[in-house]
């Protein structure tokens, strides 16, 4: 497996576009287009669950379906359960065109990681779970937690689960040493390691004053082919606002 395809799906598109239970709601949508470009790759619906607890927004289920330009099926899709912490998501994620399935369940302390890609790709792991532990969409919801911080120029050093691999990385969460043009706060996740700073690239991210994650830069977890995922470019916008803020209050 190629280095980058080590971390694809680590970060990536946040989260199968489909009803879910009355009560308070978060809808919102994200283009995915080529770095640098307009071609558009495919589009992500996202529809979140949830209800305001000690007035913030606390999602209980994240709903995503990706879709080609013009299409109506969606050709991938994910779901997130927040049964514990907002940092370790349950996640059933699946690629059906590349026969790709990957499911990660918290059980007792500990994350269970099985992962399948065709015939021969497949892996099956047992994690710790630790309070610096962050998964998959989780990394949404680690930036919120650490707004002050972050915006206040400081970083933040945490592990990001990679999926391919069933183990944990060093990430630093960051102010970006670059505005992203239409973001109103600019962050960049980077490895923490040598090793991976060499073989992945920074993540780039922009925000809204609110919390909103309004642009997205870098691999994504769409696949481009067999081996690699998409270097994509995603801009975000919101449909319907949840009932409260996004942010913890100050």
């Amino acid at each position: 497996m190629k280095p980058l395809a080590v971390v694809a799906g680590i970060f990536g598109s946040l989260m199968t576009f489909q009803s879910l239970a009355q009560g308070p709601e978060m809808v919102f949508e994200g283009i995915a287009a080529v770095p640098g470009g307009t071609q558009t790759l495919y589009r992500e619906q996202h529809r979140i669950s949830g209800a305001c607890v000690d007035g913030q927004w606390r999602p209980d289920q994240h709903r995503v379906d990706y879709l080609r330009p013009g299409a109506s099926e969606a050709f991938a899709s994910k779901r997130l359960d927040y049964p514990a912490s907002l940092l370790q998501p349950e996640v059933d994620f699946r690629q059906p065109g590349f026969g790709e399935r990957l499911r990660v369940s918290v059980s007792d302390g500990s994350l269970g990681v099985q992962w399948s890609a065709g015939d021969e790709q497949r892996g099956d792991w047992t994690l710790s779970i630790t309070e610096d532990l962050v998964v998959d969409a989780g990394f949404d919801h680690f930036i919120r937690k650490h707004w002050t911080t972050v915006t206040s120029g400081e970083a933040v050093e945490f592990r990001f689960l990679a999926p391919t691999r069933g183990e944990a990385y060093s990430f630093v969460l960051e102010p970006a040493p670059q505005a992203i043009p239409g973001a109103d706060h600019s962050f960049r996740i980077r490895p923490g390691g040598l090793i991976m700073r060499l073989a992945v690239d920074p993540i780039r991210l922009g925000y809204r004053e609110d919390g909103f994650l309004t642009h997205y830069v870098g691999l994504g977890n769409i696949r481009r082919n067999q081996d690699e995922n998409y270097q994509v470019a995603i801009r975000y916008s919101l449909d319907s606002a949840p009932p409260c803020p996004l942010l913890p209050p100050s």
